[in-house]
């Protein structure tokens, strides 16, 4: 299931329901230095030990947010967090958080990528679909006047749209959440309608504005 995001740009680790890293791309160990052969068996908390923006306590101290939304079926949200590297030094990163199943168990997978120069942005795909979007002013169609009001997205068409906004053609998002390109075209198809955008892009840019992905 993770054959795919092995070679992703942007940096991904999974793990299971109790913190269990079961997945380490070659991105993540460019960016964090951690090896797969090194983390993998770990608990995240032991590897990454991540920090909020603001305050000393890591963000899993108490329990890890992300997971209790995972396991009550929710998408958590971007985060943005200082992560241990390999070295010791922090490195801000922003984490975009997926979820998935593997052997009937569900997964949490975390797309990352390392913020440099203080920049904020939700995603990699954030910043290069902020550059394009002065070219693609129509894309969004009229969405851009629903003041927000859009019907609720579903946990796959955000999931869809995530993976949509990091570039991912239909064939490799199909794969990377055990669906046919059948199903996520319909994914797509009802995102689409849900933020009234006449294509694709349209539907990726209107989802980033209204903060939904």
């Amino acid at each position: 299931m993770f054959g795919l995001l092995s070679e992703a740009p942007y940096g991904v680790y999974a793990v299971d329901m109790s913190q269990t890293i079961l997945f380490w791309n070659r991105s993540a160990e460019q960016i964090l230095g951690h090896t797969a052969d090194e983390v993998i068996g770990l608990r995240c908390y032991e590897v990454l030990q991540n920090l909020p923006e603001s305050g000393a306590a890591p963000v899993c101290m108490e329990g890890c947010p992300a997971i209790q939304f995972a396991k009550e079926g929710i998408i958590p949200p971007v985060v943005n967090v200082a992560a241990r590297c390999a070295s010791g030094v922090r490195k801000p990163i922003t984490i975009t958080p997926l979820i998935t199943e593997k052997d009937q168990h569900r997964v949490l997978v975390h797309l990352f990528h390392e913020r440099r120069d203080g920049a904020r942005a939700r995603t990699v795909a954030k910043r290069v679909l902020d550059a394009l979007s002065s070219q693609m002013t129509h894309a969004a169609g009229p969405a851009d006047s629903a003041g927000g009001q859009v019907d609720p997205l579903s946990i796959r068409e955000v999931e869809v749209l995530r993976l949509l906004a990091l570039g991912l053609e239909i064939g490799e998002i199909a794969a990377d959440l055990n669906l046919s390109s059948h199903t996520v075209l319909n994914h797509v198809r009802n995102a689409r309608r849900k933020l009234r955008a006449r294509n694709r892009l349209g539907a990726v840019l209107t989802a980033l504005r209204l903060g939904l992905i």
